[in-house]
């Protein structure tokens, strides 16, 4: 009879218990939607991602080098040389210049390449003509 009394109690105690929980507390975490918006609020807008991003535009070729214009040649009888290129002078030593046939110009380019020029030719590197320079 004890045992039917302290089991009687304990169901009791049990179901007065059961009706006293408090109500649910719902959901603990945020959704994905609202953690998101949390952490823009704290952290500012998210980084936009690398692998959509456009690949950047590959860097435009450099302009052609100007024209190359031969104004004309002095030579001294003492051997030293004045060369006129695009109206200024250019005192020796010229590492780039050499002297040919008479009244004309050897010019080595920085590619290698080597350009005969007579006083008043134009070598244009955009089409890798000469021609006569304008008046």
């Amino acid at each position: 009879m004890k045992r039917t009394l302290v089991l009687c109690a304990l169901l009791a105690g049990a179901a007065l218990t059961a009706q006293a929980q408090p109500p649910q507390l719902g959901r603990l975490f945020l959704s994905p939607e609202q953690r998101a918006q949390l952490d823009a609020q704290r952290y500012g807008p998210p980084a936009p991602d690398p692998a959509l991003a456009a690949p950047p535009s590959p860097p435009p070729p450099p302009p052609p080098a100007p024209p190359v214009e031969l104004n004309g040649v002095v030579q001294r009888s003492s051997g030293r040389t004045t060369v006129w290129l695009n109206q200024e002078a250019q005192n020796e030593p010229h590492n780039h210049l050499a002297r040919g046939q008479p009244g004309t110009l050897t010019l080595r380019l920085s590619n290698g390449q080597v350009l005969l020029l007579k006083p008043g030719q134009r070598y244009d590197p955009a089409s890798g003509t000469v021609t006569e320079a304008p008046p």
